[in-house]
């Protein structure tokens, strides 16, 4: 792990490009699901900031928002058909699981390996099995803040072996 920071560190210029490159045309239905709906900027703010201080508050800004200022989720009620319906849908590969009527209380995430293990592999219905049966709980999730630099936000995916990494902040948990 400390020798993937290091490289980080030693060629941040090519991992800034791609980052940027990526940033440079904001996909609207891209945007995580689990962060603030209430971030906007450009990718210009992230290059004067450099990489090594980016944040992860940062990159959400320069994605932008989604048409109706919404980011994506569903409840632990709904089904697993329509969960990956929707994931399809935004071309994603995950969503923020909510509790059924309190949109702003995390309950957990679903994401693709998830359908795969639980559903396709286990022989299970999807149109039959709630959300709730499959999703990582949020007691399980690893979270950052928007604060959180993105360094540090890579390094924890890395170590932890997983792909999203939802920003708690964006939720009142109850």
């Amino acid at each position: 792990m400390q020798r993937a920071v290091q490289a980080i560190r030693s060629h941040g210029s090519v991992l800034k490009y791609a980052v940027q490159q990526h940033m440079s045309a904001p996909k609207p239905a891209m945007l995580p699901a689990a962060f603030s709906r209430f971030m906007s900027a450009s990718s210009a703010r992230l290059e004067d900031s450099g990489f090594e201080t980016a944040t992860v508050a940062d990159i959400l800004k320069s994605k932008g928002k989604s048409a109706d200022g919404s980011w994506l989720w569903c409840t632990t009620e709904d089904s697993v058909y329509d969960a990956v319906k929707s994931m399809t849908q935004h071309n994603v590969g995950a969503l923020v699981v909510v509790k059924p009527g309190q949109e702003k209380s995390l309950a957990g995430i679903v994401t693709e390996r998830d359908y795969l293990r639980k559903i396709i592999v286990q022989g299970r219905s999807s149109k039959s099995t709630k959300v709730g049966d499959i999703m990582t709980e949020e007691n399980k999730l690893i979270t950052v803040k928007p604060g959180t630099k993105v360094l540090q936000a890579m390094q924890l995916m890395t170590e932890n072996r997983i792909r999203h990494l939802p920003a708690k902040s964006a939720f009142d948990i109850q």
